[in-house]
């Protein structure tokens, strides 16, 4: 059913365009909103109204919601991760560049997957898959302006932050690839829940909500993190990945950096020095090279 109104290629190539650039979008919404909210405060958020926006897709496609207890451990699992994410994203956000700091995360995941593809041996590296990998970590240190920066520096602009966040994505990439019996957007659906529930139980504080001024940009930007992101996006990735094919898809997702990077300075009047322009380049490239990996698909969270 879902794939009937969205045949054409040519139509799905360009909604795939939109997806990214939803993506990057996600990341400024998250700066924006890391004026109002603490990082207690945006998993409970976000996934909310992600779940309640998510519900009436499931329905409309028809996906049923069944779950073994294999998957629903997994499921839990991976909410954990997921929180992780979320908080060291949110926390990069508060202390880093919108648009550097998304497209950094953005080029780190993919390159932490093949790490740990590597060490459990799920992936026999070629010569050129190291030098691909080699390439994207110095493309990854130039993004950063590693060599500049004392540790305290580096901590204080927001690349450890945003290093973690990648890091405990790829954990969810790496054992989402577990599931097994079940459409991954329903499942994608019950991780949401655990995590809502999860950060809810342990660290939301309701009383934060009469001091905080939720006023238009507020909430315009828990649209766009929640629904239009997180919902809408991760709806049309999936069928992208039935129409055009995964290979496809993870080529469209290499535009998310230079969406983030445009959108920071558009909104937020950042500058981009010529290496970190040049090391944004080396690691969509070397991700570019590492493309013929394979592994699972899940919807994307971002």
């Amino acid at each position: 059913m879902e794939l009937r109104m969205i045949e054409s290629k040519n139509t799905m190539s360009l909604l795939m365009v939109m997806v990214t650039f939803t993506w990057a979008l996600s990341g400024i919404a998250t700066k924006y909103l890391s004026f109002y909210i603490s990082e207690n405060e945006i998993v409970v958020y976000r996934y909310f109204f992600a779940v309640l926006s998510t519900f009436p897709v499931l329905w409309w496609m028809k996906i049923p919601l069944n779950i073994n207890k294999k998957n629903l451990l997994l499921s839990i699992l991976l909410a954990i991760f997921l929180i992780g994410n979320t908080r060291f994203y949110f926390m990069g956000m508060q202390h880093g560049a919108a648009g550097l700091g998304a497209a950094l995360v953005t080029v780190l995941i993919p390159i932490f997957v093949y790490i740990f593809m590597v060490f459990s041996k799920k992936s026999q590296p070629t010569l050129r898959d190291w030098f691909a990998l080699l390439f994207g970590i110095i493309g990854v240190s130039f993004m950063m302006n590693f060599e500049q920066l004392s540790l305290s520096e580096w901590m204080r602009g927001g690349n450890l932050y945003f290093v973690l966040a990648a890091f405990f994505y790829a954990l969810i990439t790496v054992f989402g690839a577990f599931m097994r019996g079940m459409h991954v957007m329903a499942f994608n659906f019950y991780i949401c829940i655990f995590a809502l529930t999860i950060d809810w139980f342990l660290s939301f504080d309701g009383s934060f909500l009469s001091e905080v001024n939720m006023d238009k940009v507020f909430w315009i930007n828990i649209f766009i993190l929640s629904v239009l992101s997180t919902t809408i996006a991760a709806t049309l990735y999936y069928i992208g990945l039935k129409v055009l094919g995964s290979k496809k898809c993870s080529e469209f997702s290499l535009l998310t950096p230079f969406f983030a990077i445009a959108l920071g300075a558009l909104f937020f009047g950042e500058t981009l020095t010529i290496k970190n322009a040049l090391g944004t380049i080396m690691a969509v490239s070397a991700l570019v090279m590492l493309n013929n990996v394979k592994f699972k698909d899940l919807t994307n969270f971002r």
